[in-house]
């Protein structure tokens, strides 16, 4: 019986052997090697049928040389056998995967403008980030016969990206006269606002704002002004910039006597211009005329010429008028402001 035996294993190990020796061995270009039999080869891929990891699908481009497997690697254990994993070699499993990250690819593609706007990893999107812009302080004070304190304040921060612009804008105007015993609040105001535009081509763009004033010595506790519309990039050289804007807005105001709600046409300009790498001028101008109204509108007017002395310090000359040709009660129509300081810039050097 055991010889019986042993004749009937002969051509089983004969039928391996021979199998062994039909195996062909695969030398990837990273030193990976793979052993099997081949059922098909093109040009583009390489079908390797293996006993450990079945079919296995290889790109020819992956392929260093094919040659036979040699014994003493069929003859090591397991454990002692290159290590084979399928991610080396872009199978179906690999190909899934492949497609998956290009379909994600494509669906963030219309998103990179609106990262490159609030770019960053941070819970905040990089809304710190990448920052340019100016800010400015003066103070004047006076004593003797003449007692009086004024602070004026301004900032103006701009963050671009690909094809999106955030503006960010604020003022103060503070004022007290102390030529009696008990000093007297001659002006308290405070404006500011914010504006995004996003190109629709080079030289169209649509935008959205918002402002907000204050004006205690006018009786204006609060006035916010929502609005939208569309732009044009009239002028747009290395040197100067002039924009064009048109649209609408929806005014609420709280003032001394009734509140208002009131929707305007809004329209206006601003204008940058750079004479050299230390002198320039920043000018702006919007109208908002009441839609109910055609007898009622109000303006905003600043222009402000700035000398570097430093990269980051400098001065600034600002000039601005408020005007309002129905204000309420006994207040004028016309604010006239002319503020000088100190001017620091932020970001990168305009």
């Amino acid at each position: 019986m055991p010889k019986l035996l042993c004749w009937l294993l002969i051509p089983i190990m004969f039928t391996n052997v021979a199998a062994a020796v039909n195996d062909e061995e695969l030398t990837l270009k990273n030193g990976d090697r793979l052993s099997g039999k081949i059922i098909s080869r093109t040009d583009d891929v390489v079908v390797l049928e293996t006993a450990y990891a079945g079919k296995l699908t290889i790109a020819a481009s992956h392929i260093e040389k094919i040659g036979a497997a040699s014994a003493s690697a069929e003859a090591k254990p397991a454990e002692e056998s290159p290590t084979v994993t399928t991610a080396a070699a872009p199978g179906p499993a690999t190909s899934v995967v492949s497609q998956a990250a290009e379909q994600a690819a494509k669906l963030v593609e219309p998103l990179k403008p609106v990262k490159k706007l609030f770019g960053g990893d941070g819970p905040l999107y990089g809304m710190t980030r990448n920052w340019e812009g100016n800010a400015t302080v003066g103070f004047a004070y006076s004593g003797g016969n003449s007692r009086t304190s004024t602070m004026t304040t301004g900032f103006r921060g701009v963050k671009s990206g690909h094809t999106d612009k955030l503006t960010v804008y604020g003022r103060s105007l503070w004022n007290s006269n102390r030529a009696t015993d008990a000093a007297v609040t001659t002006q308290n105001a405070v404006w500011g606002g914010l504006r995004y535009d996003r190109n629709v081509n080079d030289r169209l763009f649509g935008f959205g704002s918002y402002d907000f004033e204050r004006d205690r010595p006018r009786n204006l506790y609060f006035r916010s002004v929502l609005g939208g519309g569309l732009g044009h990039h009239t002028v747009k050289t290395e040197r100067t910039e002039l924009e064009v804007i048109a649209g609408g807005a929806w005014n609420r105001t709280w003032q001394a006597g009734p509140n208002t709600d009131t929707p305007e046409a809004l329209f206006g300009n601003t204008f940058r211009h750079k004479f050299n790498g230390k002198l320039r001028v920043q000018q702006s101008f919007t109208v908002f005329q009441n839609i109910t109204d055609k007898d009622e509108f109000r303006f905003l007017f600043d222009t402000t010429l700035s000398l570097d002395v430093t990269k980051r310090i400098g001065l600034h000359f600002t000039f601005g008028d408020r005007y309002n040709n129905d204000p309420q009660g006994n207040a004028r129509r016309n604010d006239f402001i002319f503020t000088t300081g100190l001017r620091w810039a932020f970001g990168k050097k305009n």
